[in-house]
């Protein structure tokens, strides 16, 4: 192959990482303006003339001004029940489940979950008074819609079920509930009681396991006269809380989507998509195992025990106004026992998880198309930050480490490269002259000709025209890992915060100042420069010339991405110069010169 079809298949390998860069940087969700987990979107009032919910997608919201009473709520045409009502004092205080590094918190008006914050980890990284990040969104309480909230299909009986005050009571777990939920003995059980006297009860239940940090479990029911109303379901939603992600320049940021666990299959759910607009349902006896509403960093799984009816439905949230942009889905489930996760997705921490309920959310982490890869790439990327302390240490070293691993094959390839440019530009005369000799002959066998004198020379002497293509085969054989870093530094919750030095606050986002996207695009541009040869022929020329744009081309992608894949980058760039000196000294030794400038006769 000549010098001609090595640089084309040269900037074909680059030009495929370019695309694989460009189409995440076009194509990943983009930042809304207006953040839902301020003050001010929590507080959002419906927009004056909006289109009110369909009944099934309505969520029954009290006036503010005219709070529902515990009064017990009389059903038509029901036979009185013989207990009598059970109620709640109204004003009762919230109700706070606190352990290491979670805080859970119930309000006993609708025995709701008015909060879920992870103390571990801040709402929005980088302002100076963080907070801890609450999943619970401020979308469910605009709608007062917060978790565990219960719809049965009629209107008036939810808002009753919902909004009234139950008795709340904690005892330990009996040796039955022990023994069917599989409890320790020091678990905490929290129940929420309520019935209105006219044969409607309400019962849940909370169970805390001191070993299980970011789990609960819930078992709950409705009933009318001692029958199980099969038609109630319990809901999450709509979406998680925001996190800060989508207003500091995060692109990969997302939320409101949900993940489904088929038997056979994991499927993804975004509420942009029409299709899904007015909800999914299973059958009966073929629900998912688990059900998770999902965010870049953090997600919200419910694990059934039984593969009951569930449904997902997106809420039409048109009612907050349009700068609220809240379009999220909403879990629902009538399943009775279930087990809840709330965390961040950290792999080590959901194979913990998942060796515990039997579950296998550890697939909520997306490693992409080289997973294989990318998840080893993570471990010795955290193996390594827990001796430095700094990730982005750890990103350089393993950079580091990656290039020494390739630096033999790398050197060993540029110098075949190098010996077969030398050979074949002694022969680019004898080429042109078969070249020219065919030049006005388009027919097929003239061509077939050309190309077998060609081959001939090559033959006589000597030089193997593939040859050329062994300075791609190590780019070519770092592409897995380039994508599978690229990945990993995208997806690593660990990464959300996380400070290098100086000016860099947060490796998951952009780098505010453009600093070090600037730097890589001249490093890179350096790199480009000393690893060009001298060349007087015009279509080489251009070539270069072509090549000199990648730089520019790889600054525009990487001005806004996060400064963690911008550092992997740069390192790559600076450690790919001194690789290069090196290579050109090693190939002068063996008595290799870069191919001598050629003119036309």
């Amino acid at each position: 192959m000549d010098r001609d079809n090595l640089v084309r298949t040269f900037i074909a390998v680059v030009a495929s990482l370019v695309i694989m860069v460009g189409w995440q940087f076009f194509f990943a969700p983009k930042p809304a303006e207006t953040q839902p987990g301020s003050p001010e979107a929590a507080q959002v009032e419906p927009a004056p003339g909006s289109e009110t919910l369909p009944a099934q997608q309505q969520s029954p919201q009290p006036p503010p001004e005219q709070p529902v009473s515990a009064a017990p709520l009389v059903v038509p045409n029901a036979e009185p029940y013989s207990a009598e009502a059970v109620v709640g004092q109204e004003g009762q205080e919230n109700l706070t489940i606190s352990s290491e590094h979670r805080e859970v918190v119930f309000s006993p008006r609708g025995a709701r979950l008015v909060a879920y914050r992870l103390l571990d980890h801040d709402q929005a990284p980088g302002v100076e008074r963080p907070r801890p990040l609450d999943l619970v969104s401020p979308v469910a309480r605009a709608l007062h819609h917060e978790p565990l909230y219960i719809t049965t299909g009629d209107a008036a009986r939810d808002e009753a079920i919902n909004n009234a005050w139950y008795v709340v009571s904690e005892d330990p777990p009996s040796a039955e509930e022990r023994a069917a939920l599989d409890l320790p003995e020091e678990t905490r059980r929290i129940a929420f009681d309520w019935a209105d006297g006219f044969g409607l009860e309400v019962h849940k239940t909370a169970y805390f396991c001191p070993e299980e940090e970011y789990i609960f479990r819930l078992s709950w029911d409705v009933s009318q006269n001692g029958v199980s109303l099969e038609d109630a379901m319990i809901s999450w939603g709509p979406g998680i809380s925001r996190v800060g992600e989508d207003s500091s320049g995060n692109r990969y940021a997302y939320w409101g989507r949900v993940v489904a666990a088929l038997p056979s299959e994991l499927l993804h759910y975004d509420p942009k998509d029409k299709d899904y607009a007015a909800g999914v349902v299973w059958p009966h006896g073929f629900g998912p195992r688990w059900l998770a509403l999902d965010t870049q960093y953090f997600s919200l799984a419910i694990i059934v025990d039984s593969q009951e009816d569930s449904l997902i439905r997106a809420f039409d949230t048109s009612a907050l106004g349009e700068d609220a942009l809240t379009q999220s889905f909403a879990i629902e489930t009538a399943t009775r026992n279930m087990k809840i996760f709330g965390g961040p997705k950290i792999d080590t921490l959901l194979k913990q998880v998942d060796g515990k309920l039997g579950s296998d959310l550890g697939q909520l982490v997306d490693w992409g198309f080289f997973g294989v890869v990318a998840r080893p790439l993570f471990l010795a990327l955290l193996w390594v930050q827990s001796f430095t302390g700094n990730w982005g240490f750890a990103i350089i070293l393993i950079t580091i480490v990656i290039k020494l691993i390739f630096f033999p094959i790398t050197q060993k390839s540029m110098i075949t490269m190098r010996k077969t440019q030398q050979k074949m530009s002694t022969l680019q005369p004898k080429i042109r002259h078969i070249k020219e000799k065919y030049r006005d002959k388009k027919d097929m066998d003239s061509r077939k000709l050309m190309n077998e004198e060609m081959m001939a020379l090559y033959s006589r002497e000597g030089v193997n025209p593939m040859g050329g293509l062994s300075g791609c085969m190590p780019m070519l054989l770092q592409l897995p890992i380039l994508w599978a870093m690229y990945k990993v530094l995208s997806i690593a919750t660990s990464l959300r915060g996380a400070p290098f030095f100086g000016w860099i606050h947060d490796l998951s986002v952009a780098d505010p100042y453009y600093i070090t996207p600037l730097v890589m695009g001249v490093t890179m541009l350096a790199q480009q420069l000393i690893s060009m040869t001298k060349t007087e022929d015009p279509q080489q020329k251009s070539q270069q010339r072509m090549m000199l744009m990648m730089p520019v081309m790889f600054t525009y992608f990487f001005i806004s991405l996060p400064a963690g894949l911008v550092l992997y980058w740069l390192t790559n760039n600076v450690l790919g110069i001194g690789q290069q000196i090196l290579i050109n000294r090693s190939a002068a030794k063996a008595g290799v010169t870069p191919a001598a400038p050629t003119k036309k006769k």
